[in-house]
């Protein structure tokens, strides 16, 4: 019971937070680091590099005003471009599969009313894009070799709405359609 008390009172807040606060429209990108060498906490490949790259080719236009990365360096290395091109630093939150450390950590440094990227995790994302406002998106990790995908969810009258993108060369299903 404890914890469905919590969870209500972190979601309840969300819409305060998140919703047309006064400061301005919240839009959040979510996006999965880039590919990865092997081992404990890897680098990128050679392909999550250039994948790196093309991520910020694609926000460097969008006034993305923080960037999240987690504990992991493979989330770190795919904010690096962006963050470099937009001389902005980076704040980090610990990963957890309910999310709470991120919901917190953005609260902490009340980033409501601005865009923000999240470079998170294949096991993460869909608890966050849940977590932030789009209830029935589907449980479940990203495929192992999604690395293509680029979400969005702005907030419109309190209400968020959840944008789905590709970004890069294509990977893991997005390429067997090919």
């Amino acid at each position: 019971m404890k914890y469905v008390l919590v969870f209500l009172a972190v979601f309840g807040c969300w819409q305060i937070v998140f919703g047309q606060a006064e400061t301005g429209v919240t839009k959040i990108f979510i996006v999965r680091h880039a590919e990865k060498e092997t081992g404990k906490d890897p680098v990128l490949t050679a392909a999550g590099n250039a994948r790196a790259g093309d991520l910020m080719r694609r926000l460097k236009d969008e006034n993305i005003q923080k960037i999240y990365v987690s504990q992991f360096r493979r989330t770190q290395n795919t904010a690096d471009s962006l963050r470099i091109r937009l001389n902005i630093d980076t704040v980090h939150y610990s990963a957890d599969t309910l999310c709470d450390n991120l919901v917190n950590t953005i609260m902490e440094h009340r980033d409501f009313g601005k865009t923000i990227l999240i470079v998170a995790h294949s096991n993460t994302i869909p608890q966050i894009i849940r977590k932030f406002g789009v209830p029935d998106y589907p449980y479940g990790d990203l495929a192992d070799q999604n690395y293509d995908s680029l979400f969005l969810i702005t907030y419109k009258q309190e209400k968020a709405r959840l944008q789905k993108m590709k970004f890069g060369k294509a990977s893991g299903v997005s390429a067997a359609m090919k």
